[in-house]
């Protein structure tokens, strides 16, 4: 018996069975004269023929006219059946039983419409698997479990219960994903020639194209690498340019942020933190070291085709031979628990360390604020008679009179006041804690971030 999941994501369908990764290939597609090209030769005229391709169809399912965009001519489910029968035809290969692996956001009737679609390609479908309890294949005892995934259109982050078995609990969910944030690290590396070369590659449909081919190599490079030169070819000559790092990955912070307070907002208080990560966010930048800033986490990263080889390791209970298909969103555990291993103590500091005082200071805006035993308020009004630092401008969720940080016993410590919540390293604090050093503490949303320093000798 030969058994196959297929993990429906429109920023790569993934093709899996029991050993291997047997295909990868984009949500694109493309129409030129009644024809459907699908995967990686769609997605390489996307910017030369913008009108007649379509990365759309898997997060808007449907067989409505026009849905897959209206230059088309065809609906959405056309063109993911013409991806699925390509598909199939060359992965087949005697499969038995096939898995669907889903996002969280599909509804019933787009579950509906995607198994009649594969139906019609001859697949043997036996399951629907949510994504997050696929990819959850072990459990973590005493923390809070959580799944985080991205398409083209839309991140995903799913809670995970363990009581006994990976449960999905809630998805939450942003209406924002590679898409948008491929587009903003294309314009940003666009603008780098264009300062440095006065040539816009966006000018030219060859260039614009050559940019979005070349970013996935880029951008693997840039997590390693605080520079690196970037070639683009045209007409007969080669332009180059060098990216900081930095001036590249600052486009994605908006998004980074808001990922990370998404998590921050649904975790559960007082508990340490797994959030696992696909490999499409893994693969970002910079990602994972934004993620690291949540307080008291561990980040596991995925492999290319996780999900898929996931749900197959529980085939078993998966893949019924009869009956109806049914989305299965619970599966038994199919990997040994994760135990931590105990922690050395910690090395004495080192003596340039030791006179490094407690934090007694915060910046706000590029300005440090000294903070003493009278305390100082952060908010959206002044509070007559006390120092108050004015926050909220271009931010919600501020309120009148919204935390304060005191000096006290030695510790600096803050204290929430308001009716929306304050965050210390993105994670809610309730009445007051500590501060350290290097503590971010974020007012509102998208959000006003307080840096907590100290100043070394008498500076």
């Amino acid at each position: 018996m030969s058994v196959l999941a297929i993990d429906i994501n429109d920023s790569g369908l993934v093709v899996a069975d029991e050993a291997n990764v047997r295909a990868i290939e984009p949500g694109f597609a493309s129409v030129e004269r009644g024809k459907i090209v699908t995967g990686e030769a769609a997605r390489a005229r996307a910017r030369r023929q913008p009108r007649q391709t379509s990365n759309r169809y898997w997060s808007a399912l449907s067989g409505e006219k026009n849905s897959a965009g209206a230059d088309l001519n065809v609906t959405a489910a056309e063109l993911a059946h013409a991806q699925l029968a390509s598909l199939w035809t060359r992965v087949a290969n005697g499969a038995t039983d096939v898995v669907l692996v889903v996002p969280g956001g599909y509804r019933s009737d787009q579950l509906g419409l995607l198994l009649g679609l594969a139906q019609e390609c001859g697949m043997p479908v036996r399951a629907f698997v949510d994504v997050a309890v696929a990819a959850s294949v072990r459990p973590f005892p005493g923390r809070q479990l959580i799944y985080v995934d991205a398409g083209l259109y839309r991140t995903s982050v799913t809670l995970v219960e363990q009581n006994g078995e990976a449960h999905v609990r809630t998805e939450h969910s942003l209406n924002q994903g590679l898409a948008a944030l491929a587009d903003v690290f294309a314009r940003r590396i666009a603008d780098l020639f264009v300062r440095a070369t006065r040539f816009d590659p966006f000018a030219h449909a060859e260039t614009e194209q050559a940019v979005y081919d070349n970013l996935p190599a880029w951008l693997t490079a840039l997590q390693s690498d605080e520079r690196l030169e970037l070639t683009l070819r045209h007409g007969d000559k080669d332009v180059r340019v060098t990216a900081e790092r930095a001036a590249v990955l600052g486009v994605a912070e908006g998004y980074y942020r808001a990922v990370r307070q998404l998590i921050a907002q649904h975790r559960d208080p007082g508990k340490k933190l797994v959030v696992q990560l696909s490999d499409r966010l893994a693969a970002l930048p910079g990602f994972v070291g934004d993620l690291a800033r949540l307080d008291e986490v561990t980040i596991e990263c995925f492999a290319a085709g996780h999900a898929a080889r996931g749900a197959l390791l529980s085939h078993a209970s998966v893949a019924a031979p009869a009956g109806p298909v049914k989305l299965l969103k619970r599966l038994p555990w199919r990997a040994e628990a994760h135990v931590e291993a105990a922690r050395p103590e910690p090395p004495p500091p080192a003596p340039m360390l030791a006179s490094v005082r407690a934090p007694t200071h915060v910046v706000y805006a590029g300005i440090v604020y000294r903070v003493g035993a009278d305390g100082l308020l952060f908010g959206r009004e002044a509070e007559p008679g006390r120092r108050t630092v004015l926050v909220g401008e271009g931010n919600s969720g501020v309120s009148r009179l919204h935390c304060e940080v005191v000096l006290r016993d030695g510790e600096l410590r803050l204290r929430d006041l308001s009716t929306f919540g304050t965050f210390v390293n993105e994670r809610k604090i309730s009445g007051e804690t500590a501060l350290k050093r290097a503590d971010v503490v974020r007012i509102g949303s998208p959000g006003a971030e307080l840096h907590v320093v100290s100043l070394e000798g008498d500076a």
